[in-house]
This record gives C-alpha cells, structure tokens and sequence, in this order.
C-alpha cells in the first residue's frame, strides 16, 4: 500500500465537507453512533465528525499521522481513539459492529492492486455492524483515465488571517497509475513556505469497484456525484447484510 512522502507539515482542511458525506448518506448523528475512520490521516474527518457527536475510533498506516491526529483532538479536548493500521488489516482494532466505516478523501486508490482493494472491503465488512454502512469517496477515474490530466491549479485559498497556494502535477506512469505531487506554498509570519506531498495512485474505476464490494459481501451499493450530494468527490455508500 503506498502512502504519502511528505516534506514539510501538513495543514487541516475544512471539515465540514465530511458531514455532508453523512447527511447524504442519511446516517443519523448521536454519541452513540460509532463510526471507524480507517484512513483517518492527521483526523480531519475524526475531528469534524467528533465534534458533531459521533463516536469516532481512527486508524491510518502513518505512525506520524497518527501521532498528529492524537494531538489535535488533545488540543479540542476531544476523546477519540486513534491507532496505527493498514486499511487491509485493521486486527489492531479491537472493537467492532461499527455503525458506519469511511474512507474519505480519495484513499482507496493509494491500494496498487483488485487483491489489496478487494482486502480492505472484506476487512471493512468484518468491522461493520449488521445493516452497518460503507462509505467512501474517490476521484471520478471514469473520466479521468480519458482526460490524463498532467497539472491542477494553482488554486488560492484565504481563510482565518491565513493564505496558501495550492499546486497539483500528475505524473502518470501507465494507464491507471501516476505519481501524484501536490505543493503547498503558505504566508507564514515570516515568509512563503512551500510544503511538498507526493504519492502514487492507482485509478479505479467504478465498475471495479462495484464488483469488489460485490464480492466482499456488500449489498445495495449506491454511487452519489458531487451534484447529488454537495460533496466535492464522488461517493459510494455500501451496506452489511442485514
């Protein structure tokens, strides 16, 4: 499973584009609603969710991701679980029967084969309570392996007496797989600062993908567009068995 390379510290985004996920997929808020992040990064999902009254557990592969999100839920006094764990085999998380399990911000495609994705369905599966939801969010690969975009951006971002630029270079390797470079440049009280961030992607497409959590044992698999939902990703929800 690959993951990011990363120079520089990472910022948080808006968490607010994570509880339109929830609130498209009509999952219901509450303390005791508990929802597994199992790509949780530095939190930015966890923490959003958090704050709203869900029961949150995160687990991601990058031991300083992790130490990261511990810290920033310290700072908001917020009880949240992180451990370290790879989406395709989460074993280090004891609890289970999970209301729901996401996987937000494009992080399934960092999975570099059918085998490793068809894993962390299964493993998902496994963690999620009878009639428990799956929900993911991906880049739209359908039109991206056509389109082959090579650059994104520059964006410019303003927000909290704080500026940045953001830079994206898609440098593809094949026909599904490309390494992926995002730079960003931030006003700090002294200067500009650049940060750089690269990983490589693999673009699946959503047929695949319907036949993996197919095979996972998923059923009534629905996608949502960025129209349908106001989330900036195409979504996928999933459902356990019943």
């Amino acid at each position: 499973m690959a993951k990011y390379s990363r120079t520089g510290k990472p910022a948080l985004r808006d968490r607010r584009r994570c509880s339109q996920a929830f609130s498209t997929a009509s999952v219901a808020t509450g303390d005791t609603f508990g929802v597994l992040d199992c790509a949780c990064g530095i939190g930015t999902q966890s923490l959003g969710l958090a704050m709203k009254g869900f029961d949150v557990t995160g687990c991601d592969i990058s031991i300083e991701a992790v130490q990261r999100a511990r810290s920033e839920a310290s700072k908001r006094g917020l009880s949240i679980g992180f451990s370290v764990a790879n989406m395709v085999q989460m074993t280090a998380i004891p609890k289970s029967s999970f209301d729901a399990v996401i996987c937000i911000d494009n992080s399934l495609p960092h999975l570099q084969s059918e085998e490793e994705l068809l894993q962390a369905a299964q493993q998902a599966y496994g963690k999620l309570c009878p009639g428990g939801s799956f929900i993911c969010s991906i880049r739209d690969y359908d039109r991206l392996v056509v389109e082959r975009p090579t650059t994104e951006g520059p964006s410019f971002y303003s927000d909290n007496d704080s500026s940045r630029i953001v830079f994206q270079i898609w440098d593809w390797l094949d026909e599904r797989r490309y390494r992926f470079h995002l730079y960003i440049t931030r006003n700090t009280e002294s200067a500009w600062q650049t940060l750089h961030f690269t990983s490589t992607y693999r673009a699946v497409l959503r047929c695949e993908l319907q036949r993996i959590l197919e095979e996972a044992g998923f059923i009534n698999i629905r996608w949502l567009s960025p129209s349908d939902s106001g989330f900036y990703q195409p979504i996928f929800v999933a459902h356990r068995n019943c």
